[in-house]
């Protein structure tokens, strides 16, 4: 069995005298990789990491704004920030260095290419991974392949009557083609609401499905190697549209990795069959790295939500929590699936939701509607801890992230509710009115 050590020091081996850069949306996110010698620089978009030990450009820090990630895109940024971001890129792309890509963008693209003698790229290249994130064809696929999906029908913007009579039917979930954290999703309760709250899009159609209710929302990350290999990590029941965290019905919230322990083994071995299963399909497709599942269960019924086809909101809690089991963490394994490193020996889903320490985080963002500073209360609980909060000076955009929580317990029963006690303790970390 591979341990976490012995995978640091292969890696360390294979990246020899290159500089390891982390390209990511949080900058937070490079946490796990303080474990790896060649580690050097970070390039982010929001939350600095600050770590003493490596060099750091953080979007937030040049333009004093935090974004909502979940519709902005750096590659449709044409601010002085992103310019100089690209110019710190093409100056440590100017000696050997290895980079890793939270997620791949063409602002990455264009300083690899143009540095390609110099730079490994750890990651599947941004156009390639732009058809995975393409929910219609994901599903389609899987489905063919012999994984349950959510029963998704698709219209053309012109079938308006037959979403209409769809809706009659009972609610309904509309979703953009590509979405993100929760946006691009709406709830149809009643036919009269299609109108105002069309999902914005631009592909001329969409998707919908039955709200299926009561549900549990789970969460895996996963990595398929070369081989078609896929290792498991951290499973977790999923936070969503909780409104004390965010204004979207189905808007990411956190998760809660100790709650998943008390589901049922054999759910757990069906959830693992629906990720392998995936992330096989995904290496047939040319895909590898990290990625993740979203799924629900209704009525003891699993079925697959959604695919990530990157590192996710849950990746560096996932890596934290692996390494605290001495396994190869989620991080090290997409490193080492690009480098050609063998995968570490699997463990069941069930043996990881069981051994892994109780944790939860609890992402919350702006719902005040306007871009504000984020001060927190000077009665805030003092047992609470939180990472991802933005300097004084920093402007934070309406539903941007204001912090993640972290709490050594679970925090919720169904994935769309706060325990009263953590509810409590989150609200003494909002800004006054």
């Amino acid at each position: 069995m591979i341990s976490y050590r012995q995978r640091v020091a292969e890696i360390e081996r294979r990246l020899g005298r290159r500089r390891l850069v982390f390209f990511g949306t949080r900058g937070m996110d490079a946490q796990p990789l303080l474990a790896l010698a060649p580690f050097a620089e970070i390039f982010s978009q929001i939350a600095p990491f600050d770590a003493v030990s490596v060099q750091e450009t953080c979007l937030e820090t040049l333009k004093k704004r935090r974004v909502d990630l979940d519709r902005y895109s750096i590659d449709l940024d044409p601010s002085p920030a992103v310019h100089q971001l690209r110019q710190g890129l093409l100056r440590a792309f100017s000696r050997p260095a290895a980079v890793l890509p939270y997620r791949p963008c063409a602002v990455l693209a264009s300083a690899c290419f143009t540095r390609s003698n110099m730079v490994e790229y750890l990651g599947v290249f941004h156009e390639k991974q732009a058809c995975f994130e393409h929910k219609p064809w994901i599903e389609t696929q899987l489905a063919a392949a012999g994984v349950r999906v959510l029963p998704w029908a698709y219209y053309a913007d012109d079938d308006l009557l037959l979403i209409r009579e769809a809706a009659e039917i009972g609610p309904l979930v509309l979703r953009a083609n590509r979405s993100d954290g929760g946006a691009g999703l709406t709830l149809i309760e009643h036919p009269s609401q299609l109108g105002e709250q069309w999902p914005a899009h631009g592909d001329g159609f969409l998707a919908a499905a039955p709200f299926l209710a009561p549900s549990l929302p789970l969460n895996v990350n996963a990595c398929v190697f070369p081989g078609g290999q896929v290792t498991l990590h951290a499973p977790s029941v999923q936070l969503i549209g909780i409104p004390l965290c965010t204004t979207r019905r189905f808007g990411y919230c956190g998760n809660d990795f100790a709650k998943v322990a008390e589901l049922d083994p054999p759910l757990l071995a069906e959830i693992e069959t629906i990720t392998v299963v995936t992330g096989r399909w995904l290496a047939q497709q040319g895909y590898l790295g990290a990625f993740g599942i979203d799924a629900i269960v209704h009525d003891g019924t699993i079925y697959l939500v959604e695919v990530n086809p990157r590192f996710q909101g849950s990746s560096v809690h996932a890596a934290q929590l692996g390494r605290e089991l001495e396994r190869p963490d989620l991080f090290l394994d997409h490193i080492a699936a690009f480098l050609g490193l063998p995968p570490p020996d699997p463990m069941p889903l069930a043996d990881i939701a069981r051994r892994q320490p109780p944790a939860a985080h609890v992402v919350v963002h702006n719902n005040t509607g306007r871009r504000l500073s984020y001060k927190p209360p000077a009665t805030r609980s003092d047992e609470l801890r939180a990472n991802l909060l933005p300097r004084v000076d920093i402007k934070v955009d309406p539903d941007a992230t204001f912090f993640d929580a972290l709490f050594p317990r679970a925090v919720t029963g169904d994935g769309f509710t706060l325990h009263g006690d953590v509810e409590q303790e989150i609200r003494t970390m909002l800004p006054a009115d």
